[in-house]
C-alpha cells in the first residue's frame, strides 16, 4: 500500500491565506427577519407556565333580592374578579365625548375584599383594547385590600392616556391608605363640563358618608384637563362596572340610587343590562409575571403569518434574541420594521435592541449592556417610543419624551439609526416612530463601557410592573 507523502506546510499557509477573505467578511451587515417560520432564536425565560393557576370567579349583576346599599330590595353589583378577561354589567348609552356635558351619581357598599382586587365603575366604551384600565372611560378606580378600599377618579382617553386625582390620599411608597369600609353605604357625584377650565374641560367629583375627623379622603375634588387632552377625545357608550385587567384578588360590591343625566334607576325590577362574562368561572393562566412571547403565529404587525411578540412583564429577566456579535459602539447600527401594541397596562416596560448576554450575575439578571428603543412610560403618557443605552452597571442614559406608542391595535414603522461619528465621535441614536423621530446624545464614558453587544430582540427590563402585549415584524438589523 502506498503511503501518502504529508502535505506540506506552506501548503496549510496557501489554504489559510486564501480563506482570510471569507473571515474579514465577518464584518458588520444588514440582516433581514420576516418570521415566515421560526427563526431559532435563543430563549431565555419567555415562555412561563403557571405552576398553580387560580379559579376566577365572576358573578355580578342584577340581584334583585339584595339592599347592601339600603332602603327596598334590588341593585346591581356582586363578586368581581380581577383577570386579564373582560367582564362587564352596563347600561347602553347615546355616546358621549369630550365636547358634551354629562353626569352620573349613587350609592356604593362593599361587603367583601381580597388582597389585590379592583374594580371600575363609570362611562366607558364597549370596545376595548387589553389594558388593565378600560380606555375611553371616566369614573371611580376602587383597588382593595382585606382591611377596605382605596379610591382614584381617572379619564382615560383614547390614546390610553390619563388624568385623575386620588380621592384616598397617597403618597407612593409611603401612604397607601384602603379608609373605604365594607358594609358603609358611600354617596357619590360625578359631572364632567365641556367649557371649564377655559374650554378645556374639567370634571368634579363628591362623596360623602365617611368622617371627615378621621379618615384620610379628601372631597370634593376638582380635575382641570391638561392642555390636548380635550382635543385627543374620548367616546363613551356605556356605564357600569368593568374588572380591573390584572390578575390579582376579588371583591364585593353594590350600587344603589343610580341616575347617568336624567335616567334613574331604583333597581326594583331587573333594568335589561348587558353583561359580558359576568356571571362564569375558569381557570386562570395570565398570571403576573408570566412571560409568553417570542414566535408567534399571528400577524398583528400586518403582513404574512408569523412574528415576534406576545405577553412581557415587567418581571424577572426574560429574552427572545438572534445571536448577531460582538458588535460595540465603534461601529455603526441600524434597525427598522413594523410594530403594534394591542395591550398595555400601567407600569409596564419592553426593550427591544442590541445587548450583551450572560450578564455577570447569570442569565437571569438584567442584560450587561444595551442600545436600542425603550418602551414605556408614566400613566400620565402611556408607552414611550425612545431610545435607550445602558452599560449595564450604574450608568444609563434614555430619552426624556420620544414618540408614543398607543396601544390601538395598529401597526406603525419605526427605525433606529446609532451613528458613532455624531457630536464630534462621542455617537448619537435616532429613533423614529411612523414620521416622529426622537434623537439620544451619548458621552464618552457611556460609548466606552458599552464593548459586547452579541444577541438582538426582545427582552423584559427586569423589574416588577405589569405587561405589555407587542409584536414585530419585518425586522432589519444589523449583524456580524
Amino acid at each position: 500500500m502506498q503511503r501518502r507523502s504529508p502535505i506540506p506546510l506552506a501548503s496549510i499557509f496557501v489554504a489559510l491565506a486564501s480563506a482570510l477573505p471569507s473571515l474579514r467578511a465577518a464584518e458588520p451587515t444588514t440582516k433581514h427577519e420576516n418570521f415566515d417560520h421560526d427563526p431559532g432564536w435563543e430563549e431565555i425565560n419567555n415562555r412561563v407556565v403557571p405552576e398553580h393557576p387560580r379559579t376566577v370567579i365572576q358573578d355580578f349583576g342584577f340581584n334583585a333580592t339584595t339592599s347592601f346599599t339600603g332602603g327596598k330590595p334590588g341593585e346591581i353589583g356582586g363578586r368581581v374578579s380581577r383577570t386579564a378577561r373582560l367582564a362587564s354589567y352596563a347600561t347602553k348609552l347615546t355616546p358621549r365625548t369630550l365636547n358634551d356635558k354629562f353626569s352620573a351619581s349613587g350609592a356604593f357598599t362593599f361587603t367583601d375584599s381580597t388582597a389585590s382586587s379592583g374594580v371600575f365603575i363609570g362611562f366607558f366604551d364597549d370596545q376595548q383594547t387589553e389594558t388593565a384600565r378600560p380606555m375611553n372611560s371616566l369614573g371611580m378606580n376602587f383597588d382593595g385590600e382585606r382591611r377596605g378600599e382605596r379610591l382614584a377618579v381617572r379619564l382615560i382617553n383614547g390614546n390610553n392616556e390619563s388624568c385623575g386625582h386620588f380621592v384616598t390620599r397617597f403618597i407612593p411608597g409611603k401612604f397607601r391608605p384602603t379608609p373605604l369600609q365594607k358594609g358603609h353605604r358611600y354617596e357619590w357625584t360625578l359631572n364632567y363640563d365641556p367649557e371649564a377650565n377655559n374650554g378645556g374641560g374639567q370634571f368634579t367629583y363628591t362623596l360623602s358618608g365617611f368622617d371627615r375627623e378621621k379618615d384620610p379622603i379628601d372631597s370634593p375634588i376638582t380635575v382641570d384637563l391638561p392642555p390636548g387632552f380635550k382635543k385627543t377625545g374620548a367616546t363613551f357608550n356605556r356605564f357600569g362596572i368593568v374588572n380591573t385587567r390584572k390578575a390579582g384578588g376579588s371583591l364585593a360590591v353594590y350600587m344603589g340610587d343610580l341616575a347617568v343625566d336624567d335616567q334613574k334607576w331604583d333597581f326594583s325590577a331587573d333594568p335589561q343590562w348587558e353583561g359580558q362574562g359576568n356571571h362564569t368561572s375558569f381557570s386562570e393562566t395570565e398570571t403576573p409575571g408570566a412571560h409568553d412571547f417570542g414566535y408567534s403565529q399571528t400577524n398583528f404587525a400586518g403582513g404574512k403569518l408569523g412574528e415576534l411578540g406576545g405577553t412581557v412583564w415587567r418581571s424577572t429577566f426574560a429574552s427572545y434574541a438572534d445571536r448577531v456579535g460582538p458588535l460595540n459602539l465603534n461601529q455603526p447600527l441600524v434597525a427598522s420594521g413594523r410594530v403594534v401594541l394591542t395591550g398595555a397596562d400601567p407600569d409596564s416596560d419592553v426593550c427591544l435592541g442590541w445587548f450583551r448576554s450572560g450578564a455577570q450575575e447569570g442569565e437571569t439578571k438584567n442584560p450587561r449592556e444595551f442600545i436600542g428603543v425603550a418602551i414605556g412610560g408614566p400613566t400620565r403618557v402611556g408607552h414611550y417610543f425612545r431610545p435607550m443605552v445602558n452599560n449595564g452597571t450604574d450608568t444609563h442614559a434614555v430619552a426624556p419624551k420620544g414618540p408614543v406608542l398607543h396601544p390601538d391595535g395598529k401597526p406603525h414603522n419605526w427605525s433606529l439609526v446609532y451613528d458613532p461619528t455624531a457630536r464630534d465621535g462621542q455617537g448619537a441614536v435616532t429613533v423614529t416612530l411612523d414620521k416622529e423621530a426622537v434623537t439620544l446624545d451619548l458621552n464618552e464614558k457611556l460609548r466606552a463601557d458599552v464593548t459586547h453587544l452579541d444577541r438582538f430582540g426582545l427582552f423584559s427590563p427586569g423589574v416588577g410592573g405589569s405587561k405589555v402585549k407587542i409584536y414585530f415584524d419585518d425586522l432589519e438589523y444589523t449583524v456580524r
